[in-house]
């Protein structure tokens, strides 16, 4: 008769911890991308060929819950300013200035 050895690691307790990382992974991604505003917001970008100016949709870079306007990854910021009554947002859309330090410019 075959004694039983629980201290060898089978193919059952393999699966296990492949599961319980995919999970944890999981998590970790759900959690970073709720960390982020992600509101979508339109500005313009650029001309074409023919001179027509190309509009971007883009989402906030920033945290959630932050305040202020909203920073796309094309360093623009979204400046709301009013509601209508039927619930339309308006708002405004500019380049991101900094402020002046005693750095150089480049």
């Amino acid at each position: 008769m075959i004694g039983c050895r629980d201290d060898l690691a089978g193919v059952d307790d393999l699966v296990a911890e492949i599961a319980l990382t995919r999970r944890a992974r999981q998590r970790q991604l759900a959690d970073a991308s709720s960390s982020l505003c992600g509101l979508r917001f339109t500005h313009p970008a650029q001309r074409d060929s023919n001179g027509y100016l190309v509009v971007e949709t883009c989402a906030c870079v920033l945290p959630s819950g932050h305040g202020g306007g909203c920073v796309c990854g094309h360093n623009i910021e979204r400046r709301f300013y009013r509601v209508d009554d039927d619930g339309r947002e308006h708002y405004a859309t500019r380049p991101v200035v900094m402020a002046a330090g005693p750095w150089p410019r480049t």
